[in-house]
């Protein structure tokens, strides 16, 4: 095991990305509709009238959105993005004992697109952003065993830093230094799945992945 190190995770940002099966140019319900529906739905959660913008100087219809973000409270930032062929959803620094409202609340909004406008999702995309302090270790040393000797000789000396991007399909993580934190580590974790998958085992999956990373680095801290 390795040897333990205190941390605190001091930026977050995770973003949702489900792609449609065709454009929702026909939707059932007209444009207000569908608005007011995606409003009901995220107003539990703080997103109000005067937090929904129209990007309307896009130049292609695929740049165009309506995007709901949350004003109370407006920190951290919380946002639901709608396009003609997608939905994007971003939150600033969302901690687990959130997971439940922050899920229940943008699958209704979800729902509500596929109902009132017509989408069938066709992919959905996860992926989490963290910078993180590590309190009483450099951080070289936390990420030197990632690296075997065999690849310490790439270098002429020893390495300032060990880092790692590892593929599996369509799975990436990344851990690398944080250009924004002293002594502290980016991790990226992204994943591809499936488009009948719920939001609850998306959560579930980046829960286990953020653990096991937390796990092999010897990171204590909260998620």
């Amino acid at each position: 095991m390795p040897q333990t190190t205190k941390s605190e995770i001091t930026y977050s940002l995770l973003e949702y990305a489900s792609a449609f099966r065709r454009p929702i140019f026909g939707a059932p319900a007209s444009l207000g509709q569908l608005i007011g529906s995606i409003l009901d739905e995220l107003a539990p959660s703080g997103y109000t009238l005067s937090g929904v913008e129209f990007n309307l100087q896009a130049p292609k219809l695929d740049e165009f959105a309506i995007v709901f973000r949350r004003t109370i409270p407006a920190f951290p930032p919380w946002s639901f993005a709608l396009g003609f062929g997608k939905v994007n959803i971003k939150a600033e620094n969302l901690d687990w004992t959130e997971a439940e409202r922050f899920i229940s609340t943008h699958r209704a909004a979800l729902d509500a697109v596929r109902k009132k406008g017509g989408a069938e999702l066709q992919s959905q995309q996860l992926d989490v952003g963290m910078h993180i302090q590590l309190k009483d270790r450099a951080r070289k040393d936390v990420t030197s065993p990632l690296l075997s000797p065999f690849g310490a000789m790439l270098l002429d000396g020893e390495a300032d830093f060990s880092g790692v991007v590892l593929t599996q399909g369509k799975v990436i993580f990344v851990i690398d230094a944080s250009v924004g934190v002293a002594n502290g580590l980016f991790v990226r974790i992204s994943r591809e799945h499936r488009p009948d998958a719920s939001f609850e085992q998306l959560a579930e999956t980046l829960h286990n992945d953020e653990k096991r990373i937390f796990d092999v680095l010897g990171l204590e801290g909260i998620l």
